[in-house]
C-alpha cells in the first residue's frame, strides 16, 4: 500500500514538522486486537473469524513481524519447506541489471512476477564480479530483490540472506594453494596490467585491466610464472578488459557446483537450476553439471563465440530479449513455471497461463493490488470506474489501515482519494517493487502477509516501508481473497 502512503500528506492531517519515528512493525496481535471493536454490520462472522485468528496467534511467536522474519527467514526458506521447485542463478550487470534502460522495466517485471509466482518455493542466487561494497552500491541504485544467497567477487566469496552471513567453509577451501603475496609479485612483471580500484581487490582476487590485445600472451605467461612457484591460479578475461587471478578453485561455476553439494547434503536441492548470464567470466556458470541456461541477446562477444563453437542446443537457451527479459523468456522455454509478469496480467487478464491457484495466494493479490495502483498513478490503465473496480472489490467493507504516523483510516476511503489522482505520477519514472514477501496461513481462509514496500521516482533514492496485512478468502475475487487490515511501519536504514 505504499502509494497510499505516499499520497497521504496531502489528504489527511499530519503534524507539521513531523518525522516518521523508526518502529518495529506491528505483531500479529497489534493486527487482530482492533477486529474486536470494528464497526462491522456481521458481526458475528467477524467474531468467528478472531476466534480463529486467536487460535493460530498462540502458536506463533509474539515478537514483532519484521523482527521475526529477520530471525527465521533462512530456516524456514531452506529446511521447513518443501524441496525448492527452482533456483535461479544469475549474473547482475547487464544480465538481470539493464543499464540502459533508465526505467529498469524488465528487472521490474521479473521482481514481480518472481515475488507473486516463485519466491514461496523457489531460490533466487546473485553471482557477479562485483565486490560486496559495489554491489551495496548497485543494491541503493536499482530496484533489486534480496537474494537468499549472492556469490560476489568473481565466485571467490559466498553470502547467505539479507544479512549477508559469509560461508567459511568455502573461504578455507579457496586458501588452499593461494598465497596473494607471490601474485601481486608476479603480476608487477607485466606493465600491460593495470590495477582495479581498491573495493575490488580482495582476499581470494587480484583484479586488474588489461587490452584485448594483450591478453592472450599475458594470460599464458603470468600462468606460467605462477605455476613454477607452486601457486595453482584461475585466469578470467572478460568484458572485453577486465582480468582476475583467482585461486584455482575460485569463479562462478565452481562456487555454484559447491552450492549445489552443499544444497544436496542439506536437503534443499532445486528439481531445476536455472543460470543466466552475459559475458565470458558466466562461461563456467553453464558447464555446471545439471543446470539450464540462458544467454541473453544482449550478451557480450566472448560469450557468444563460446556458445557458437559448442553444441549446447538442450541446455542453453538464446533469448531474444535484453537482461531480465531474457530470463523470463527462459521460464517460458524451460516450462519451469509462469512467465507472465503480473504488469501484463493486469492489463490482458486473460493472460493466465501456468499460474497457481492455490499456493501463495495472498502473495500474489499484494503483489497485484499494488502493482494496480502503480499503473493507476502513472496513468498506465485507463481512467473508468470499471477498470477500478478491481481494487475496489476485493476491500472488506470494514476494512482498515494503520499508517506510518499511526493514523487509522478506512481502506475504502483511502482508495477513494487514490482514485482521484489517476496520471498523478505520469513521466515522473515511478517504480515501486515489493521485497522479502512471506505468507503465512494463520487458520483456514485467513491468511497474514509481511513484505517491504519500495518506491522511487525520477532518479531520487529508494523510500521504502515494513508492511503487514490480513487478507480473508472470497470467493469470485482476482485471487481469492479481499483485505481486512494494513499496518505500515517507516523504515530509515535505507
Amino acid at each position: 500500500m505504499l502509494m497510499l502512503t505516499h499520497l497521504a500528506p496531502s489528504c489527511l492531517e499530519i503534524p507539521n514538522g513531523f518525522r516518521l519515528p523508526q518502529r518495529p512493525c506491528p505483531s500479529i496481535l497489534d493486527l487482530w486486537k482492533p477486529l474486536q471493536f470494528a464497526q462491522i454490520a456481521n458481526r458475528r462472522k467477524y467474531i468467528k473469524k478472531s476466534i480463529q485468528i486467536r487460535t493460530s496467534v498462540n502458536n506463533i511467536c509474539r515478537a514483532t513481524m519484521q523482527q521475526q522474519a529477520e530471525s527465521i527467514r533462512m530456516e524456514e526458506r531452506f529446511r521447513a519447506k518443501d524441496v525448492p521447485e527452482l533456483t535461479i542463478v544469475s549474473d547482475l550487470d547487464l544480465t538481470m541489471v539493464d543499464h540502459d534502460d533508465p526505467s529498469h522495466q524488465s528487472l521490474l517485471n521479473f521482481n514481480s512476477l518472481w515475488a507473486a509466482e516463485y519466491s514461496h518455493n523457489s531460490t533466487l542466487v546473485y553471482s557477479t564480479g562485483r565486490s560486496p561494497q559495489r554491489y551495496r552500491e548497485l543494491k541503493r541504485q536499482v530496484p533489486l530483490l534480496t537474494p537468499a544467497i549472492v556469490v560476489l567477487s568473481v565466485g571467490t566469496e559466498i553470502f547467505y540472506g539479507k544479512s549477508l552471513e559469509p560461508d567459511l567453509s568455502w573461504i578455507k577451501l579457496l586458501d588452499e594453494g593461494w598465497d596473494r603475496d607471490i601474485v601481486l609479485e608476479e603480476a608487477k612483471m607485466f606493465p600491460q596490467l593495470r590495477f582495479q580500484e581498491d573495493s575490488e581487490q580482495r582476499p581470494h582476487k587480484v583484479s586488474f585491466y588489461l587490452d584485448k590485445q594483450d591478453a592472450a600472451r599475458v594470460q599464458e605467461e603470468l600462468f606460467s610464472r605462477l605455476k613454477q612457484r607452486g601457486i595453482d591460479v584461475k585466469l578470467i578475461f572478460s568484458g572485453g578488459t577486465a582480468f582476475d587471478v583467482l585461486p584455482k578453485m575460485g569463479g562462478k561455476g565452481e562456487a555454484l557446483a559447491y552450492l549445489m553439494r552443499k544444497m544436496k547434503k542439506e536437503g534443499w536441492l532445486s528439481k531445476n537450476v536455472l543460470v543466466c548470464g552475459d559475458s565470458g567470466n558466466d562461461t563456467e556458470l553453464f558447464l555446471v553439471e545439471g543446470v539450464k541456461g540462458v544467454i541473453v541477446s544482449n550478451a557480450q562477444e566472448e560469450l557468444i563465440q563460446w556458445y557458437s563453437s559448442h553444441n549446447f542446443v538442450n541446455n542453453i537457451y538464446h533469448a531474444s530479449e535484453r537482461c531480465a527479459g531474457g530470463i523470463i523468456q527462459a521460464l517460458e522455454h524451460y516450462d519451469f513455471g509462469p512467465y507472465n509478469p503480473p504488469r501484463k496480467r493486469i492489463k490482458e487478464p486473460e493472460l493466465q497461463s501456468g499460474r497457481l491457484l492455490d499456493i501463495g495466494s495472498a502473495k500474489r493479490e499484494v503483489i497485484e493490488f499494488n502493482l494496480f495502483l502503480e499503473m493507476w498513478l502513472c496513468g498506465h490503465i485507463p481512467d473508468s470506474d470499471q477498470n477500478y473496480q478491481r481494487v475496489v472489490e476485493v476491500i472488506d467493507n470494514g476494512a482498515t489501515m494503520i499508517y506510518p504516523w499511526g493514523r487509522q483510516s478506512s481502506l475504502k476511503e483511502s482508495l477513494d482519494l487514490v482514485r482521484q489522482k489517476h496520471g498523478l505520477m505520469s513521466g515522473k519514472n515511478f517504480m515501486t517493487w515489493i521485497d522479502n514477501i512471506e505468507e503465512k496461513k494463520l487458520a483456514e481462509g485467513v491468511y497474514l502477509v509481511t513484505w517491504e514496500s519500495w518506491e522511487k521516482f525520477n532518479g531520487g533514492e529508494h523510500k521504502g516501508y515494513y508492511a503487514t496485512a490480513i487478507l480473508l478468502s472470497k470467493e469470485k475475487t482476482p485471487n481469492g481473497v479481499q483485505w481486512l487490515r494494513v499496518h505500515e511501519t517507516s523504515r530509515n536504514d535505507e
